[in-house]
């Protein structure tokens, strides 16, 4: 629809047909949006994701032109019987630069969006969190095991780059069950979602079950790159957290409160008790465990409590 309405402007500007311009340009936005969706954003345009941004683009913009040169032919073909216009291909040398120049613009702008996270950009923008807005969320806490024995065995950049390639795997997971990637920390990360979504159809669970098939997946790629597949612990609590901007020139958006502490002491209750999964009992109960999946390992003293927190196994 942006594309439309933007290329119906321009081409009314012009004083050219703006039919021409807006089917061309729901044709070329209809392409570029199922490339993004359907291969960039899946398993098998993992490849496009890690490469150098630089690189990533070029090979995106290629893409996109040749969109766009089969939507111009394709546009004129539907609409020839009306219009009887044939392809402009002498203004092509002259259009397909301007176009390629427009698309690296909108290509950068997507990728930016991405890195800060669309959801995090468009609260920035509105204002959502201008003042500091209480919500109800479920915070996830996920480091690796023994990282410093790794980074013995390993060596710092070795190290950092199955670190990067672990955060890399397991980020898609976590946004395409609904949730939002808060902090990158080291060699973990804290993750967050929506109270209401992480608890409707246990998709908390469901998120966690897909980061550990991730890895498994990848374990022989882990093995062959780096002698070892990276092992994790994961902790989850939910509760009232306070949102607000934080920051001048540069921007982000913070999470305060007592539930993101407790999150914390979940991920290390769950090394304590040597189990890949602690869930705190306001979560867990608030699923519905049909598998009896989480199981009751005890209660856990919490720093600044006065009474303990049970936690469950998953």
């Amino acid at each position: 629809m942006i594309f439309a309405v933007l290329a119906g402007l321009t081409n009314l500007a012009r004083g050219r047909s703006v039919v021409f311009g807006i089917l061309t340009a729901v044709l070329v936005g209809t392409g570029v949006g199922l490339f993004e969706e359907f291969y960039v954003q899946t398993l098998r345009g993992r490849w496009l994701r890690s490469i150098h941004p630089i690189l990533s683009i070029m090979i995106y913009v290629v893409v996109v032109a040749v969109v766009f040169v089969i939507a111009t032919n394709l546009t004129h073909l539907l609409l020839y019987p009306f219009y009887n216009s044939p392809v402009p291909y002498q203004r092509l040398p002259y259009v397909l630069p301007i176009f390629i120049i427009l698309s690296v613009i909108g290509i950068v702008v997507m990728r930016m969006a991405h890195f800060i996270g669309i959801e995090t950009l468009f609260h920035l923008m509105v204002g959502t969190y201008h003042r500091p807005v209480v919500e109800q969320k479920v915070i996830v806490f996920l480091d690796i095991n023994d990282s410093m024995g790794l980074s013995e065995r390993l060596g710092a950049v070795q190290t950092k780059s199955m670190v990067g390639k672990f955060l890399f795997d397991i980020s898609k997971p976590i946004t395409d069950h609904g949730g939002e990637i808060y902090l990158y920390k080291g060699d973990g990360l804290i993750a967050l979602w929506a109270w209401d979504d992480a608890i409707r159809d246990n998709q908390i669970l469901n998120a966690i079950d897909a980061i550990f098939a991730t890895i498994d997946r990848e374990s022989a790629t882990f093995r062959k790159e780096f002698g070892v597949v990276p092992s994790f612990r994961i902790g989850v609590h939910g509760g009232e957290v306070v949102v607000s901007e934080q920051g001048d020139t540069k921007r982000a958006i913070g999470v305060y409160g007592s539930t993101i502490n407790i999150a914390a002491r979940m991920e290390e209750a769950a090394k304590a008790h040597n189990v890949r999964c602690v869930v705190s009992a306001d979560v867990a109960t608030a699923l519905t465990d049909d598998t009896n999946h989480l199981a009751l390992i005890g209660h856990e003293k919490i720093r600044g409590f006065s009474a303990d927190v049970a936690i469950y196994a998953y």
